[in-house]
């Protein structure tokens, strides 16, 4: 990770506010001095000191909290988009079943004995055209499946939690 460019963007920023607050008391000792030295004439009246260093000091808080808040959203967003792809070994689970029953669009299968606990006994899936049916690498319609193949169901979960149905692939075919 690189160095964040708005730290020297603060960096400037906070040279430019001391650099006009040093100028400023230069101008003003300036002023107090012509004014005491001619004194029969009006002089015209300057903001002191303490309220332009007071006014600058809250401009550059102001200045600070915007800088922090949009380098903060920015680095935030980036971290995000380069994360929302990788996926963990939790997201992609596979478990294998017997076909119970075939639909026009869904499937109803019984988890076998060898799956975990969460993957054992009946599931009803609905079958979206996204969903890949394999056999033997051959792609294959959800019509091809009938009701006791051993089937492979590959499961996705995304980042919200959702899970669906990413791949089933028919394991045997019946002799």
């Amino acid at each position: 990770m690189g160095f964040p460019i708005y730290f020297l963007a603060l960096v400037a920023i906070l040279m430019i506010v001391a650099a006009t607050v040093a100028v400023y008391f230069q101008v003003y000792k300036r002023h107090i001095n012509k004014a005491l030295a001619a004194t029969e004439g009006k002089r015209t009246s300057m903001v002191p000191p303490n309220k332009v260093a007071i006014g600058m000091t809250i401009i550059v808080l102001l200045i600070g909290i915007l800088i922090s808040y949009f380098a903060g959203y920015v680095n935030a967003y980036k971290d995000y988009e380069e994360d929302v792809w990788v996926l963990a070994h939790s997201d992609i689970q596979t478990f294998y079943a017997e076909v119970k029953e075939v639909g026009e669009k869904s499937l109803m299968v019984d988890g076998i004995s060898l799956n975990d606990e969460k993957y054992r006994g009946e599931f009803h899936y609905d079958i979206w055209e996204e969903v890949s049916i394999y056999r033997q690498d051959n792609a294959i319609p959800l019509s091809d499946l009938s009701e006791g193949d051993l089937v492979s169901i590959t499961l996705l979960t995304d980042r919200t939690g959702i899970t669906n149905i990413f791949k089933i692939e028919q394991l045997a075919d019946k002799e």
